[in-house]
Order: structure tokens, then sequence, then C-alpha cells
């Protein structure tokens, strides 16, 4: 991961600063209280100011539409005490001017608003973005008094500088660290020289110079085979990061991991402006993050069901195992009741023999009762027992399918490409009561393909896979699904024509390929007709049962 630094900031104004200066702010949400939108409107262009403080992905840009569904923002019914500040103060306010103090990660917007008097007030939002410490402040430039911050900072936390509504707001101590331009080379090469046997020289570079990232240095010493020892390397750095900071407006590239300036490493993709360099590459791992979160949420709740049913199995597992005594039971019972005639009342122990064996077997009396009394006892223990097993079949047969369901569940987890899939099995495991009532429902978005001319959908949850089975299928198509696995439906629409053996083969090692058989060397795929299966009554979404099924072994 990139952290934006000062020379990216100063780079950002100097393209958006135009913009941002006389641009008036319509609308303020705050998705999380980490993340502040702002909808700016100048000359009929309408933006949309993205801040964001997390220590992880603290940056600010302009958001387009596909990026900010990649965010995947979700509006809180109430919004927080923070965001309803800052709509009283800025909405309807235009910003007079954009700055950013030198050498620093902050910038700064200011604007003007009337009080409750109607006189007119300049006010400014402070947007620091300094990893751990980033932060957003508001603030009354008249008296520099704080009127409120994202979130506060106290003596606990900092001795240095406390940030909370009501205290004077003063930008943060000044760094030890030497500005680069104005270094002389005898000066920074004694520098590194003095550092070079403890650190890298990403890290020297980073600690005793102003506005340079460790990024920065890493790459242009990947692509010259720079050593902290090498003289010529150093005077190549020297000179490097020299251009690097004197340039006005670079081109910028980005690669997946990591985002830097185009003269030194060439990237996948080449950006004109910083704005849509910053978009791209952090909406990127927001939505890689987001997907980690929740998978892993998801898989927290997944797992513990999973722990529990299993729990559940072995109890009725060792309850049917319990059945044998049952008979046990019986044939004692039925044996005092036999030789009642020759028994004595109130014994501890006695010995009888089996009918069916000959053997003799020793049955434990209950010396309070009588013989008849203890028959009833062992009969009691029969009926009781007996009953327990049966119970504990019927509710084997539905913890296995409960089971079924929650591995299949855990697969689609495991599996999940999108946050929205992710989303959908969210839906499906959260309680009713949990769901909001006006909360409308997303389409659900079925993946499809092609087979020698055939339509294929393939569900990678269980709300999709129900989906095809109820909203998709025909009577006629066919319907796939690795044997005794978890894994994704797939139905090909026969439209009328039955698919020949070739696109039944490819079929089933689509079926293949999306389950937890995908790594397996031989794997059983079952087709059958759409009209031959059925989802019964009370089951989870997504179980199905059928018959009729033909089995073709994929490798």
């Amino acid at each position: 991961m990139i952290n934006i630094d000062s020379k990216i900031l100063e780079i950002f104004i100097n393209q958006n600063g135009d913009f941002l200066t006389g641009a008036r702010v319509q609308k303020i949400q705050q998705p999380t209280r980490r993340e502040v939108i702002l909808h700016l409107r100048k000359n009929a262009e309408s933006k949309k100011l993205y801040i964001n403080i997390n220590p992880a992905f603290a940056h600010l840009c302009f958001m387009s539409s596909e990026n900010e569904r990649r965010r995947n923002f979700t509006l809180q019914q109430h919004p927080p005490m923070f965001c309803m500040l800052l709509r009283k103060h800025m909405e309807g306010a235009k910003i007079t001017c954009v700055k950013k103090p030198e050498n620093e990660r902050i910038v700064e917007l200011f604007f003007k608003n009337h009080n409750e008097l109607g006189d007119e007030i300049e006010e400014c939002l402070s947007v620091e973005l300094m990893g751990k410490h980033s932060n957003i402040v508001l603030y009354n430039t008249d008296n520099n008094i704080i009127l409120g911050c994202a979130h506060n900072i106290g003596a606990e936390k900092s001795k240095e500088r406390e940030l909370a509504g009501g205290l004077p707001y003063i930008y943060p101590p000044r760094q030890n660290k030497k500005n680069l331009l104005t270094t002389r080379y005898a000066t920074f090469e004694k520098i590194i020289a003095q550092e070079a046997g403890n650190k890298q020289l990403k890290n020297i570079v980073n600690e005793k110079f102003l506005a340079i990232a460790q990024v920065t240095v890493e790459e242009i010493c990947k692509r010259d085979s720079i050593l902290a020892t090498d003289k010529e390397g150093i005077q190549k750095l020297y000179i490097a990061l020299h251009e690097y900071l004197e340039e006005k407006n670079p081109v910028y590239t980005m690669a997946k991991d990591r985002s830097v300036y185009s003269p030194i490493l060439p990237y996948e993709l080449k950006y004109d402006g910083v704005n849509e360099l910053i978009d791209d590459y952090y909406s990127y791992h927001l939505e890689i993050y987001a997907i980690r979160t929740l998978a892993a949420e998801l898989s927290a709740v997944v797992k513990k069901e999973l722990k529990r049913l299993k729990n559940s199995l072995k109890n009725q597992n060792l309850q049917i195992e319990k059945a044998k005594k049952a008979d046990v039971y019986k044939l004692k019972a039925d044996l005092i009741m036999s030789n009642l005639y020759n028994l004595k009342n109130f014994s501890s122990k006695i010995y009888l023999e089996d009918f069916t064996t000959a053997q003799e077997i020793e049955i434990e009396m209950d010396e309070q009762l009588s013989a008849v009394e203890n028959a009833n006892r062992y009969y009691k223990l029969y009926n009781k027992t007996k009953r327990a097993c049966d119970y504990a079949l019927a509710l084997k047969k539905e913890t296995e399918n409960e089971l079924l369901y929650y591995e299949e569940l855990f697969y689609s987890i495991e599996n999940a490409q999108c946050y929205e899939d992710l989303k959908e099995i969210k839906q499906e495991i959260a309680p009713e009561s949990v769901q909001s009532k006006k909360t409308k429902e997303n389409p659900v978005n079925v993946l499809k393909t092609l087979i020698n001319g055939y339509t294929v959908y393939i569900g990678k949850n269980n709300k999709q896979n129900d989906y095809i089975y109820s909203k998709i299928s025909s009577p006629e198509d066919l319907w796939f699904h690795v044997l005794n696995a978890p894994g994704s439906h797939v139905l090909i629409k026969t439209e009328k024509s039955m698919p020949d053996d070739d696109t039944l083969l490819k079929t089933a090692k689509l079926a293949k390929q999306f389950s937890s058989a995908k790594d397996s060397s031989k794997t059983s795929v079952v087709y059958t007709m759409r009209k031959y299966i059925k989802r019964p009554v009370n089951t989870k979404s997504g179980f199905v049962v059928f018959k009729n099924e033909k089995e073709i072994v994929v490798e």
C-alpha cells in the first residue's frame, strides 16, 4: 500500500484547485465515522469529493460513479453528530480557496458562511491525511477555535496536540527533517553514509527528508539498482529525487498493488491526472478490504453453526447407539415376567436363562421394588430409550440437511469474488427481524455463459441457486450438480433441443469447477431434468431433492 504524501497532495491541488475554488457545497454525507462525502457544484458541473481518514486508506479524491459503487457505501439512517455539524456550517456555503501548508499532508478548504446574527464569517475544513493521525477538523478562522472533529484527540492519546471542540486549532509539530531541494549533495551523501549500516536506504531518506515517501525511494532504487554503499548510485538517487520534487504536472501510473510517479517504473495504467489514479487505486483496495472483512464476518457465523451442528450430530449418533440397549431392557423385563413363580421379591441380583441363546443373564434388581415392579421398570426404560432413538433418527435427518446447507454457504463465502455476492449471502444468514422492511432487494445477478450455443446459468450462492430453480428454469432444462459435495447449481437452457454429449461433458466440467471438489482428480457430477427437481417444504433456500438422475465422471 502507498500513502498519500505531501507531493501528491500538492499536485492534486494544482490540478483540481480551479474547480474547488468557487464550488458550492450542496450536500454532505458520512457513511462511516472515517468517511465524508462533499457534493460540490460549479458551472453546471457536479462532483463528489470523497474523504477517507482510515489509517490504512487515508486519501481524498473526486469519485467516479463506478468507483463509488466499488467503495460499497451504506448510508446510515441517522447521520452521525459530526455530519450534522458539517451540514449546519457548510451546506450552501461556497469554497473561497484551497491551501496546503508547506511539506504537510493537510488540505484546507476555506469557505464563507453566516452565523446566527447574519454576519459573514470564514471557517475552514482541515483534512489531515497523516496515517494513524488522520482526522477531519472544522474550525473558525477568526479565532482558530475548533468547532468539531471527526474524532477527538485527548491528552491521554497525544501530549503534543489535542483536538476537540472548543480547543484552539494548531498545526502538527514541525518534523525534524530537511528539505531536499535546499540540501546540498555533500550533506545528502554524509547523512546516507552515517545511517547506511543500520537502515535501508528508503527508510533513511523518508526519516531525514521532507515530502518523500518510502515507495518513491524504493522504486528509484529498483530501477537503477542503487545500493546504500554505492556513491554513484547515491548521486543518481539525489538527482532523481530532485526531479521528482520539482515536477509540476507529472504523469502517474498504477498497478494493482502500487501507484507511483511514472518516470520511476512503467506500470499497467497511465494517468494524466493524479485524482483519477487515487480514485482507482484506493477504490480497488477498499473493495478488496470490504470483501475480505465481510467474508471473515460471515465465515465466523457459519463456522459457529457448523460446529454446533457437528456436535448435535455426534450426540444424536450416540443416542441412536443406545437403541441397542433398548432390546436388552425388553429381554430382561420379559425374563422377569416369565419367571415370576420362581423369583423372590426384593432381591438385589438374579440370574435367568435366555430363551433363544440358552445363556445365563445377570439382571440387576432394585431391592426396594418387587419382581413385577422391576419388570415394569425395565419396560419403561425400553420404551424411553426407543422413543429417544426414534426422535434422534428424525433429528439426525434434519441436522444432516442443515449441515449440508451450511457447508454450501461456507463454500459460497470462500469462493465469492465480489461484494454483491457476499451481500446476498448476508441477507440469507441475517434474521428477518434484523433486515429493514424498507430495504429494497437488489436484483439477483446470476453468472451466465454459452457452451456450444446453449445458454448456461451458474449459481454462486444459495440465493442465486434458488433464483435459477424458481425463476429461470423450465421443466425440460437440464440441472447439474457435483455429487455429495458443496457446489453451484448449473442449468442448461435446452430451448426444445437436447444437448449433445460434448455439451453435457463441458457443462459437467463447469459444475466441477464451481464446487469444493474442483481440485479432485475424479469427481462424479449428476444431472437430471428440471421437472425431476423439487424443493421440500420448510427447507433452506438452495436445497433441493432430485430423481431420475444420470451420472458423469469428470477428470
